[in-house]
């Protein structure tokens, strides 16, 4: 009896079943990828919610849902600062909608890259608590500060409140120049910190 031809369906099975295995997490990650990009493209945030990125995922269905709000609000009162006003609320609805696309498919590919560059090491740093999950390191009330405003603002304006028009219309020009100066100034003091940081690092 010859036993050399059982040995070598055995091999070939194993190496079959190796090559199996190996495709089954690589698979999973582009559906995984497919999935997210499939759900951002449907609403806005669900893709970030999907992979995990709760904070992310919520900040852009609130904006979304705050924009509309206000297109609508300033659309029905009446009011002369209307037309350069919805202008620009129109056109952040459709930058919104293509960086929210742009941001999961940016998010899901580090996820995926960094599961490729260490499986093992990712494998034990998410079983339990999760607690090097590299979207997890966001600390502070400013989270919590936008649900507040947001909300706020998305009830002043189904309610319509006459202060609130009033207010728009002697001050809504000084507000958004002041809005816009504040956003100008922190955006240039993290490029600075960001730069000396970076500096710091190649010394």
């Amino acid at each position: 009896m010859n036993p050399t031809p059982e040995p070598q369906t055995q091999v070939s099975k194993k190496k079959r079943h190796q090559v199996q295995v190996r495709r089954h997490p690589g698979l999973q990650r582009k559906k995984r990828k497919l999935y997210a990009l499939l759900l951002a493209a449907l609403i806005p945030g669900l893709g970030h919610l999907y992979l995990g990125m709760y904070r992310k995922g919520i900040t852009f269905i609130m904006l979304l849902l705050l924009d509309i709000s206000a297109l609508l609000y300033f659309s029905s009162i009446g009011m002369q600062i209307n037309v350069p006003l919805l202008v620009v609320l129109g056109l952040l609805i459709p930058v919104g909608y293509f960086y929210n696309v742009y941001d999961v498919l940016q998010a899901a590919e580090y996820i995926i890259s960094r599961k490729r560059r260490g499986e093992a090491a990712a494998a034990a740093s998410e079983d339990g608590s999760g607690r090097n999950h590299p979207f997890r390191g966001e600390r502070g009330i400013a989270f919590g500060l936008m649900l507040v405003v947001t909300g706020t603002l998305l009830i002043l304006f189904h309610q319509k409140p006459p202060w609130l028009q009033a207010g728009i219309r002697d001050y809504g020009a000084e507000a958004s120049a002041i809005m816009l100066i504040v956003i100008g100034i922190w955006a240039g003091i993290r490029e600075a910190l960001r730069h000396r940081r970076d500096k710091g690092k190649s010394l």
